[in-house]
């Protein structure tokens, strides 16, 4: 029986949540809306148009699209700098040496993903990525969850869901999904519990380091 893990990428392998909220900051600002850091924060890990309507729901689709290209222009040119999640590829690599299928569910659009998917330096360890343009809905809608799961091949029992975000776990409980999730997107264990996470690691590394008694063990002896 296949078993996998879906990895969410933003804020999971790979360090982007807080220049994703700057660039969205300045997108709101130049069209004049006055959206707090802390609210854009909260709201990363949805596509973009689905981040914008939860914050602004009454914008118009000309200041939606002023505003995506402003974070668009802001956030790509600083894609060299970013670096990976501590243990990422390390994760990422040890879980695929044990023979399971490592999918990245991501609401990044395909070109990006695939630069920050070659940042953790263990793309060759990855089955199959599912980016923004796979998808109708994105997270907390489980779609892109299901999508990963026929990706790879795996049913929502054999699989266990890692990301950063409240988002990731309402979706992945949604999916029928068991999710384990990690602070280095900078949200609080209590929140990231709340929306179903069975488990919370500081980042990849500590869930690396305690992978035998984590929800991931079952995968590895199943």
């Amino acid at each position: 029986m296949r078993h996998g893990v879906i990895f969410d990428l933003d804020g999971t392998l790979v360090d982007t949540n807080y220049l994703h909220v700057v660039a969205w900051w300045e997108g709101f600002r130049r069209r004049g809306h006055d959206v707090l850091m802390v609210d854009i924060h909260g709201a990363i890990g949805r596509a973009d148009r689905a981040l914008i309507d939860y914050l602004l729901p009454s914008v118009s689709d000309e200041d939606a699209q002023a505003i995506s290209d402003t974070h668009a222009a802001l956030y790509k040119p600083r894609l060299d700098e970013v670096r990976p999640v501590r243990g990422s590829g390390e994760l990422m690599r040890r879980l695929s040496d044990a023979g399971l299928r490592v999918v990245v569910s991501t609401s990044a659009h395909k070109d990006d993903a695939e630069r920050l998917i070659g940042i953790t330096g263990a793309e060759d360890a990855v089955t199959a990525v599912v980016h923004a343009q796979d998808v109708e809905h994105s997270k907390p809608d489980p779609e892109p969850v299901r999508h990963a799961l026929d990706k790879a091949g795996v049913s929502a029992d054999q699989a266990v869901f890692v990301g950063d975000s409240v988002w990731d776990a309402l979706a992945a409980r949604g999916a029928g999904v068991e999710c384990v999730a990690l602070r280095s997107g900078g949200i609080d264990t209590g929140s990231l519990t709340d929306a179903g996470a069975r488990a919370v690691y500081k980042d990849c590394a500590e869930l690396l380091q305690h992978l035998d008694q984590s929800p991931l063990a079952r995968l590895l002896t199943g």
